[in-house]
Formats: structure tokens, sequence, C-alpha cells
């Protein structure tokens, strides 16, 4: 005997697609719901597993490199990271004197340009104002970096001025007096953990 109970439950997908006005019953709706529940679990379940992966394969790569991307740096809050060295642009103007003890304060010197990417980003983000650079002279002696290294650029640093400045063109220098913007420079948390442990 023709029973319709059975021919609902076994055919309704193909009964849904011959009469799209077809209106099931309320166990095979319980029965839909079940199956987008199911579907959302699974494809919850394979986008965790995704991002779970990702996140594994990014920290395998990290352990398998010692050193960091030169791009990245680990710095504090309102400093610019560049080549593991963070940076801090003033946006007050003081004599060389002050920049220098600001930057000391900070477990920073004012900022010794080592190559000419560096040279580069510095002159990018301290815009058109010029800043105090760690470099300075004694009257009649070479120019010399904050941690005794002498200046040994070929480009000449213009004016008559005992302390470093960056202006639009390069360096120049003023008298220690005069009140400029400074820029101070450290090295990012990671370089400093790696220091101190080879000491």
């Amino acid at each position: 005997m023709y029973n319709s109970n059975n021919r609902e439950k076994d055919f309704i997908p193909t009964e849904l697609l011959e009469n799209p006005g077809y209106l099931p019953s309320k166990k095979h709706s319980s029965q839909v719901t079940s199956n987008k529940c199911l579907v959302f679990i699974i494809i919850t379940c394979r986008t965790i597993t995704v991002c779970g992966v990702s996140t594994a394969l990014l920290v395998s790569r990290s352990t398998f490199h010692e050193k960091p991307s030169e791009c990245l740096a680990d710095c504090p809050e309102n400093w610019i990271g560049f080549q593991r060295n963070c940076f801090h642009f003033s946006d007050d103007t003081k004599n060389w004197t002050f920049s220098q003890r600001f930057c000391d304060l900070q477990g920073a010197d004012l900022v010794q340009v080592e190559t000419l990417q560096e040279l580069g980003f510095l002159l990018r983000y301290k815009g058109p104002s010029d800043h105090w650079i760690g470099l300075s002279r004694e009257q009649g002696q070479s120019w010399k970096w904050i941690n005794g290294s002498e200046w040994i650029r070929c480009s000449p640093i213009t004016g008559g001025g005992e302390c470093a400045y960056l202006n639009d063109k390069g360096a120049s220098s003023a008298r220690r007096y005069t009140e400029r913007k400074w820029i101070c420079s450290k090295p990012d948390t990671y370089t400093q953990m790696r220091r101190e442990s080879l000491n």
C-alpha cells in the first residue's frame, strides 16, 4: 500500500526541485535545519584548521630564522622602526645639548646615520624641518658621532657651527644653542636583548 509519509521522507529533495511551492513537513524542516547546521560546522572547522595551519607555518618559519626580517622592528609607541632600529622624531624644538639629554633619558642617542638607506629614511620622515643629529666637533677638530667614531663621509657638512643637523639637502651645522627639532635612535627590543645576552 502507498505510504505518503515514506514517500515524503525518501523523496523530498526531488519534490522540492519539481515543485518550488511545496511546503515540507515540520519533520523535514528540522532535517533541513540540521543539514544546514552540519554544513556550517564543517565550514567552521575547515576555517579553523586553515587558520591553525597558517599560524603554525608562521611560527615555524620564525623559529628557523635566527634573525627576523630587517624591515621589521619592535619599537616603543610613537617610535618608527627601520632596519632593526627605532627612531623618534621630535615635535618640539630645543638646543643640541637638551636634545641629546632627552634621547639619553629614552635609552637612546641623537641619531647616527650609518647607511644611505637610513639617510633616505630619515630625510623622508623628518619632513621640511631641520633636525639635530648626533654629530658634533670641538673647535678645530674633526666631526665625531656621539659614540666617538669619526665622520668619514665624502660630502662636507656646511655651516660654521659645532653641531650637525639634517636639512633637505643633507647635513649642515649650527651653534649648540640654536633650537631645532631632533631625532633619537636606539636598537629595537630584539636587537637590545641579543646584545645583552652576548654580554
